[in-house]
């Protein structure tokens, strides 16, 4: 399965500085470039208020971290990839899997 992480990625948090005005702003930053395998799951369809939205999940395979949580996401190439699940089977895996939504 190993030899089957063949795209590059980068893991992103989100963080927050200071605006000088008393408030923060928000930025997603790289803290990690990793090899994953990204499969596509399925996906739908889902009307908003002006406009249909398509929503396509798919699965990220990737050594085990333990610095990656819901919420964070994943950068491949131009496209954005929010973790909504990480499956990690503990520390004696070699993998984990996240299971995401790709961002428009």
């Amino acid at each position: 399965m190993i030899g089957s992480l063949n795209q590059r990625a980068q893991l992103l948090a989100n963080t927050l500085t200071p605006d000088g005005g008393g408030g923060f702003g928000d930025a997603w930053e790289a803290f990690a470039s990793v090899w994953i395998a990204l499969t596509p799951l399925g996906g739908s369809d889902a009307f908003g208020p002006d406009r249909l939205e398509a929503r396509v999940r798919h699965k990220i395979v990737l050594r085990r971290r333990t610095d990656v949580a819901a919420g964070m996401r994943v950068g491949v190439g131009p496209r954005i990839f929010r973790i909504h699940t990480v499956i990690d089977e503990g520390p004696g895996a070699a993998l984990m899997t996240l299971l995401c939504e790709e961002l428009p």
